[in-house]
């Protein structure tokens, strides 16, 4: 009722103004003769159930106004907290969206980051397989290289003894063919050559001896030939060096093991 009263006023004031008359109109009705006061009275009364009667029906249609008014005010209340209700739960879904989103997005940097780092790591394995078969394979490189010296060094060591064997081999015949007389044969033969081919100058003195050094090939023929240490004079060192050239080819050992690519005989035409 106070709340009907605060925003009602108007029609409190009506329905006390009413009382207020009835009460008057029965006051009066008492001071009236006898016979007068009995119809004062029951117009009074007439007139006061009728005021109760619409008072009554005033105050239960203010009651139900109040009533209406406050579901009104209920239903808005209901409406605003409703409201107010599906403003939270927008606000907590669009909180729960950008929670969501950043979720995601730390799960994608994440999952980006975990890749890089799984790619960091496929490539630093790589680059270690790479390095430990780049060793591997140095270290073939450098066994088969060892292999291969030693290989190489023990072939060298077998030609050098084989041919060690064979000098020692020819040596051996040298000295016993040099114990046959074969060694002065050959010379003897190269000797008697040159002196055939030899056309002897006018300053040649019968003393004559002249050291030649002559180099010659396999087939006996001569290459180079100069004279040493000699008693004659140029014409005579001259007329020796053609002979030996016309010599050419040498004559050749009975004994392969006696040439010798490089020959000193002692030239001595009057011996």
């Amino acid at each position: 009722m106070a709340s009907f009263l605060r925003y009602h006023p108007a029609a409190v004031v009506l329905s006390l103004t009413l009382h207020v008359g009835i009460a008057v109109a029965l006051t009066a009705a008492a001071w009236l003769p006898t016979q007068p006061r009995v119809v004062s009275r029951q117009v009074a009364i007439e007139a006061m159930v009728v005021d109760e009667s619409l008072v009554e029906r005033e105050m239960a249609r203010l009651e139900e106004l109040e009533r209406e008014e406050i579901r009104q005010r209920e239903q808005e209340e209901l409406e605003a907290r409703e409201a107010a209700e599906r403003e939270r739960e927008r606000l907590a879904e669009l909180q729960r969206q950008r929670e969501e989103e950043e979720r995601q997005q730390q799960a994608q940097l994440q999952e980006q980051r975990d890749r890089e780092a799984a790619e960091q790591q496929r490539l630093a394995e790589l680059q270690r397989q790479r390095e430990e078969e780049e060793r591997l394979a140095a270290e073939r490189r450098a066994e088969e290289e060892r292999q291969r010296q030693a290989e190489a060094e023990a072939r060298a060591q077998a030609e050098r003894e084989a041919e060690l064997q064979r000098l020692l081999a020819a040596e051996e015949e040298r000295r016993q063919a040099e114990r046959a007389g074969l060694l002065d044969e050959y010379i003897r033969l190269i000797e008697n050559r040159i002196q055939q081919n030899w056309i002897r100058p006018a300053s040649a003195t019968a003393d004559l001896e002249c050291v030649v050094n002559v180099s010659q090939i396999p087939s006996g023929e001569v290459v180079a030939v100069t004279v040493g240490e000699c008693n004659g004079d140029d014409a005579v060192v001259q007329s020796i060096e053609r002979a030996v050239l016309r010599a050419s080819p040498l004559p050749l050992p009975r004994q392969q093991n006696l040439f010798e690519r490089n020959l000193i005989v002692t030239f001595r035409p009057d011996v």
